[in-house]
């Protein structure tokens, strides 16, 4: 049964391994989460009257950048402020949803956890809307005419492989499986993201697992192995197997260290891939060797990719190109049986996804500068 044997009070402790940095769970929780939520209450007040000034300035800025992003932070603000007050509500209900529970035993995830997936999909929804209206956001999904998962919450576990670039791609990606395919998201995620209260709390109780992405987790595969054992039907595990997001100067940084450290073989690969970062196996492997994922979904974007810095995206901002998303699907019977196949396997895929990025780059690139453009700024 799905969510059998999980510890939610925990909130996160399958991610021990992902704290350097991040306060202890008692501090997060007695201090710093009480504190946010004022702070956030003060910083929503201020982004609504900055936005209200920035539209003063609509002769020096007829694109309304300043307001666009000051409504945009006071709707993110205000959105992690509910969860905190929700997520709280909800720890004070756990006993009578724990009653309840028992009382309807055909219910494959306790109320608990349900009430945790609805607060998560209220929320990512209220911020991709805002995005929409803001921003200037567009998704252009592209699935397999076959295969996939269903919306009757009955799909066995998927292993969720995504490529990692561009401002709020992992939001996107979660927000689909949500409410999309109706998936539930148990995902691999870095450890300092705890300092962000609303995902520290809702995706710690939905059992994510927190990992450090510079060598030192060393026990990062092992949690990623359980964290899979512990799938049911509706759920899936999500990992950006990059461990971080793609930039053409962390890729040559990635080269110059591989070449530094003799691994040639990895280094070769990184070369070849310009558009993505050589996958890292080691959780993916774990994830595999658990034994219940039923296929594999493998997910690349392209459109706000190559928007690398702050001040890239908000010269974009509103953006005239949609994120496009291309999956593709792998049921387990197509993935190789052994560790050696399987890393193969994943880079191929990797390979594939950089060969599609490469092909819609160059789709944009001939396309008239005009339709291209964001207009005067």
């Amino acid at each position: 049964m799905a969510g059998r044997g999980r510890s939610m009070s925990a909130e996160g402790t399958a991610g021990g391994g992902g704290r350097r940095g991040v306060p202890p769970w008692a501090v997060r929780r007695f201090v710093v989460d009480p504190l946010f939520v004022p702070v956030a209450v003060v910083g929503v007040c201020v982004g609504l009257v900055v936005a209200v000034v920035g539209l003063l300035g609509v002769p020096l800025d007829r694109r309304l950048r300043v307001s666009r992003a000051a409504m945009l932070a006071a709707v993110y603000l205000g959105t992690e402020a509910v969860v905190i007050v929700a997520a709280f509500e909800l720890w004070l209900a756990r006993p009578v949803l724990g009653r309840q529970k028992r009382r309807q035993k055909q219910r494959q995830r306790q109320p608990y956890e349900n009430a945790h997936v609805w607060v998560l999909r209220c929320a990512l929804g209220v911020l991709i809307v805002a995005a929409r209206r803001l921003t200037g956001l567009r998704l252009d999904i592209s699935e397999p005419p076959v295969g996939g998962p269903g919306a009757d919450g009955g799909t066995p576990p998927v292993l969720v492989l995504s490529r990692h670039a561009g401002p709020g791609d992992s939001f996107v990606l979660v927000h689909l499986l949500l409410s999309r395919y109706r998936l539930v998201p148990r995902v691999v995620l870095l450890g300092r993201l705890q300092l962000d209260p609303a995902i520290d709390i809702l995706l710690g109780r939905l059992d994510a697992c927190f990992v450090r992405n510079d060598g030192g987790d060393e026990q990062a595969a092992e949690r990623i192995g359980a964290l899979a054992r512990r799938l049911g039907p509706g759920e899936a595990l999500v990992i950006f197997p990059e461990g971080a997001n793609f930039t053409p100067s962390r890729r040559r940084r990635l080269i110059a260290r591989l070449r530094a450290r003799g691994q040639w073989e990895r280094a070769a690969v990184a070369e070849d891939l310009d558009a993505v970062l050589p996958p890292r196996p080691a959780g993916v492997l774990a994830a595999l060797a658990a034994g219940t994922i039923a296929a594999a979904m493998i997910v690349a974007h392209a459109g706000l990719d190559e928007l690398d810095e702050p001040g890239e995206v908000w010269r974009a901002v509103p953006f005239t190109v949609p994120l496009t998303m291309r999956w593709w699907w792998a049921p387990v019977s197509e993935i190789p049986p052994g560790d050696a196949g399987r890393r193969q396997w994943l880079t191929m895929h990797w390979a594939v996804l950089n060969a599609w990025i490469d092909a819609r780059r160059a789709e944009a690139d001939a396309e008239p500068a005009g339709i291209r453009s964001g207009g005067p700024s």
